[in-house]
């Protein structure tokens, strides 16, 4: 999950892939804070570090790709029966069917 690290201002940042990469490392910093206070690879015995961080690199896994737009031919007739005794709903519902009616004609 580290993508790389790097220091500057002798702080030692990791650059993670993963929230849950550094929800982990959060949790184990100081546990690497000490022990690379105990054991220092000799490469780095000339720098100082004195606080370690992370924070986490959002990219996307691949490009964005353009959507084609699908179409299909509408199937329905409008040949339907309204079976409603409230007059709100049965409107709505007759207005409904004139419009497909009307597509259907087009």
């Amino acid at each position: 999950m580290i993508k790389f690290a790097y220091i500057k201002n002798d702080i030692l940042t990791f650059v993670l892939a993963h929230p849950g990469g550094k929800q982990e490392f959060d949790n184990n910093i100081e546990h690497i804070k000490s022990l690379l206070k105990l054991i220092s690879p000799e490469e780095c015995s000339q720098t100082r570090i004195n606080d370690i961080k992370a924070f986490v690199i959002y990219e996307p896994l691949e490009p964005i790709k353009t959507i084609k737009m699908v179409s299909y031919i509408e199937r329905a007739t409008g040949n339907f029966d309204i079976q409603v005794h409230d007059e709100k709903l049965y409107a709505l519902l007759e207005s409904i069917q004139t419009i497909i009616k009307e597509k259907k004609k087009t």
